[in-house]
């Protein structure tokens, strides 16, 4: 090969060329041909990407067809570079867990993407592969659910104005408690709903369920969900939440959750969460103004225990101070100070309240540990925090010393967040300790960050901030099935 006046022989040789004939020259001078969209790419993004980025889901762009795809062929470059898509935030070399459904693309996967791009994206001849079969309405690809809640109102969102942070009431018909194997929460909206919460409730003394399933008084007044929460405090021990079931186990009235990347949880046959007969299925739902009137009638859906259920799946967050089934009083530690609970007029523990994020702070850390009294088995692990949130760390510590970070998501992603399932269960003996270990980034270099030079405060809105390390359990004394063989049903 002649050089090229003004380029020399290595120059030429260190950037891909595209030749006649779609060809790639590499930089070690081997000629492969170009990957086509048709024969190569479609069935890439057919399989990791348009389950979200396809008409009327949550990603800004769909991938289907070559045409919608071409735009955005440099952008596919550099974040399948950058490990940024498809989403998944757990770092595999510091987590020694394994998960279900881990989103990480092989080096083949992307050294083909990449070629695909710097090759010009060409379109290639021949028809596209099948698309995968999308379900209407539902994400799981289970078929339609056994059962679905819904919201009792189509409920309108405002163009303008705070956001919203609404519960809703629907009653459990069923006369007996059933479990669910899977679950999805499904906004009808996804570009309103900020996240959303779905719950196994009692109604707060004194109240029941009114018009479009808003909480009122018997006398007709309106309750919002701050003035219900401090009615059912007042009216109920100071548990982390209400229990219903034969072991009196904290941890089953959460269901599931929603927010971006994640709202389907599927667990281990066998094993299923609790929907209590005559209770209620409460939605909490916080709604965003997008500039324009908008609607959401979210959907809640169930796909009961396809195999007896001997072990009932409870859910618990890191730094809780009150003691629960197997679990003993929390710690939390803030900046390497640890922040002690205080107590209520009856001297009960409380949540202790703590210290806001200073401006400007890049590095502040919250340490949630939560000892294990009793064995228990985990399933998995879920990070909420906002738009200061930077990371957040699952450590084991187990009897004899040894600890072991089961997840770390260094990057956090307010815009993405991720039910971790493990791949197989972990037991974890009495005696353990688990700690959440969150960091925040309050400094000018957080892209996402709304107000660095003001003080961040703990709550439901966005700007504000959450500390909240979910793990999903079973305790594993609590057999289920042997409480049904006793032959008067009384526990054992």
């Amino acid at each position: 090969m002649k050089a090229i006046k003004g380029l020399s022989f290595v120059v030429l040789f260190s950037i891909f060329t595209v030749l006649g004939g779609g060809v790639v020259v590499r930089a070690d001078g081997t000629a492969k041909a170009v990957p086509t969209f048709a024969k190569d790419i479609a069935p890439i993004l057919y399989e990791n990407c348009t389950s979200c980025h396809r008409p009327g889901d949550i990603a800004p762009m769909s991938l289907i067809t070559y045409r919608d795809t071409r735009p955005w062929a440099r952008a596919i470059k550099d974040t399948v570079l950058a490990g940024e898509m498809p989403p998944w935030l757990a770092d595999p070399h510091n987590s020694s867990a394994t998960f279900r459904d881990e989103r990480i693309l092989d080096q083949a996967t992307i050294d083909t993407l990449v070629a695909w791009v710097d090759g010009g994206a060409p379109q290639g001849e021949g028809d596209l592969p099948a698309l995968p079969d999308f379900p209407e309405n539902w994400t799981y690809k289970g078929g339609e659910p056994d059962y679905v809640f819904e919201l009792p109102v189509e409920y309108e969102i405002a163009a303008e104005g705070q956001e919203e942070y609404l519960d809703f009431y629907v009653a459990i018909p069923w006369e007996e408690d059933r479990f669910a194997e899977v679950i999805e929460l499904r906004p009808s909206n996804r570009s309103v709903v900020h996240h959303a919460g779905a719950y196994v409730v009692d109604l707060p003394p004194g109240t029941r369920v009114g018009e479009h399933g808003i909480l009122e008084t018997f006398d007709g007044e309106v309750l919002d969900r701050d003035a219900a929460s401090k009615l059912s405090r007042k009216n109920s021990t100071r548990i982390e939440q209400q229990v219903f079931n034969q072991f009196n186990l904290a941890g089953s009235s959460k269901l599931i959750s929603y927010v971006p990347g994640r709202g389907v949880e599927r667990f281990m046959p066998g094993t299923g969460k609790r929907v209590t007969a005559g209770k209620y299925v409460r939605f909490t739902m916080h709604y965003n103004a997008v500039g324009q009137v908008e609607t959401d009638q979210s959907k809640l859906g169930l796909w009961f225990n396809t195999k007896p259920v001997h072990h009932e799946v409870l859910t618990r967050q890191a730094g809780n101070p009150v003691p629960t089934s197997a679990f003993g009083h929390d710690i939390y530690i803030v900046q390497g100070e640890e922040i002690v609970p205080t107590l209520d007029e009856n001297g009960e523990r409380v949540r202790p309240k703590i210290p806001n994020i200073p401006p400007y702070e890049g590095n502040w850390k919250i340490t949630g540990i939560t000892p294990v009294t009793e064995p228990i088995t985990l399933y998995g692990l879920s990070p909420h925090m906002h738009l200061r949130g930077k990371s957040l760390r699952w450590v084991v510590t187990f009897p004899d010393g040894r600890e072991e970070t089961i997840l770390d998501v260094p990057k956090f992603d307010f815009n993405w967040q991720i039910h971790y399932e493990l791949a197989e269960p972990m037991h974890i003996p009495a005696g353990s300790k688990i700690t959440g270990i969150g960091v925040y980034d309050n400094s000018l270099a957080n892209r996402w960050n709304p107000g660095p030079q003001l003080e961040v405060y703990w709550g439901d809105q966005s700007w504000d901030e959450m500390y909240q390390a979910f793990t999903e359990y079973t305790i594993d004394s609590q057999d289920l099935t042997r409480l049904i063989e006793t032959t008067d049903g009384a526990q054992e």
